[in-house]
């Protein structure tokens, strides 16, 4: 769809950051792990700065970026075995994760062993035990009916994802500027309603899930941002994605390596 989008076959699409990395290398920043504690940090980074390095960055590749970016939440950890308290928890720990570098960077500098399989295959992979674990917002564990074959809901936060409104930037610069001005308008505001109604809903999903047999623990999260930093996740990603992006970065999250 990338590939699409930027010869003009789409011209219009919606894209997580961490997947548009593989295109635009600096679009994963905003799902560093553990960067942001809380939806304020996310929305003054991704609405401000950070969010503009990421657009100016998509130009270079013909690719124009809506200003506001869509929600798909914060992302949690969910076992059949036992719940994730502290780092140690996670050792040896047989955890699906996306195909995606820094998922499987982050697990296994926390001492898991990460397993890349497709959404599709999940639940067959937690049910056979193929992997013990895996980690999505609560809309998809509710969505995949994980609960169904995971005990544990671990609210690590470790990663917050979303999605950019992306568009062929040739094409973007040919309409009218009032036909830019309208759609320009109308997607901040609709994407500001979805970042609300994402909102709802985890809230309602986390006493839904508890009925459905799920138990949540809330771990402390400063103790992994310490031992990812100890073990050079950071600064390893820090080279990846460049000095300058890395400081706007830390403006919103704090020193991270």
């Amino acid at each position: 769809m990338h590939s699409q989008l930027r010869s003009g076959a789409l011209e219009l699409m919606t894209t997580s950051g961490l997947i548009l990395q593989t295109l635009v290398p600096v679009a994963g920043i905003s799902g560093m792990a553990f960067a942001f504690k809380d939806y304020p940090q996310v929305w003054a980074a991704l609405d401000g700065d950070l969010g503009g390095e990421v657009r100016g960055n998509m130009q270079k590749f013909g690719i124009y970026g809506f200003p506001k970016n869509m929600d798909n939440g914060f992302r949690n950890v969910t076992t059949s075995t036992k719940p994730i308290n502290v780092v140690d928890d996670l050792r040896g720990l047989k955890i699906r994760v996306p195909p995606s570098a820094v998922w499987v960077t982050l697990f296994t500098a926390l001492g898991a062993s990460p397993t890349s399989i497709n959404l599709n295959e999940l639940y067959t992979s937690l049910q056979t035990k193929v992997v013990d674990a895996q980690e999505n917002p609560l809309v998809l564990i509710e969505a995949g009916k994980f609960y169904e074959v995971q005990k544990y809901c671990s609210m690590t936060s470790h990663l917050w994802d979303g999605c950019w409104p992306i568009a062929n930037a040739k094409i973007w610069k040919a309409l009218p500027a009032d036909a830019q001005g309208l759609i320009s308008r109308i997607f901040d505001e609709e994407t500001v309603k979805q970042r609300e109604d994402a909102a709802r809903l985890n809230a309602e999903l986390e006493a839904a899930l508890k009925e459905k047999g799920m138990v949540f623990n809330r771990p402390e999260k400063d103790q992994f941002r310490e031992h990812l930093s100890k073990a050079g996740f950071y600064s390893a990603w820090k080279k990846k994605y460049g000095p300058q992006a890395w400081a706007i970065l830390e403006k919103y999250a704090g020193t991270l390596s």
